[in-house]
């Protein structure tokens, strides 16, 4: 009986191909940076981004911004909606909501249109919620992160 289904099998191998195998779409524009990864500079444009290492500079998209909770930032974020897990030294402002998780700590000042802190979580500036910011009314400019 096996040897029907092996002769089966090897009677059926397929010629091979010179054509490339098909790249699978990417269903999601999130960019997620690991934990033993270091970046410095500016990050700006649409999508979401997952930071897990250390960052250092400014962030400004349209998109959620993830900061895991091993994640060290020195960063002024600018973002339709931010997480904080890790520690942020540097100013926050979301359109839409800013959740600080248990294990989250922000030091810098705060604009949003909403914000939520779970027990556990630390925050050492102030906070700003400005119904504008919900409807998307982002103040533009360089100096934005200035005047919290």
């Amino acid at each position: 009986m096996f040897d029907k289904i092996w002769g089966a099998l090897e009677s059926t191998n397929p010629e091979p191909t010179t054509e490339p195998a098909p790249m699978m779409e990417m269903t999601t524009s999130a960019f997620v940076v690991g934990e033993k990864i270091q970046i410095r500079g500016d990050l700006t444009g649409e999508g979401d981004i997952h930071l897990m290492g250390g960052f250092r500079g400014t962030i400004d998209l349209v998109g959620t911004v993830v900061i895991g909770g091993s994640a060290q930032v020195e960063a002024d974020i600018a973002a339709t909606n931010i997480t904080v897990g890790g520690h942020v030294k540097g100013n926050l402002i979301a359109s839409g909501r800013v959740d600080l998780l248990p294990t989250g700590s922000v030091t810098g000042n705060v604009k949003t249109g909403s914000i939520a802190a779970a027990e556990g979580a630390s925050l050492k500036g102030e906070i700003e919620i400005n119904r504008r910011q919900a409807q998307g009314q982002i103040e533009e400019g360089p100096d934005r992160f200035s005047r919290t």
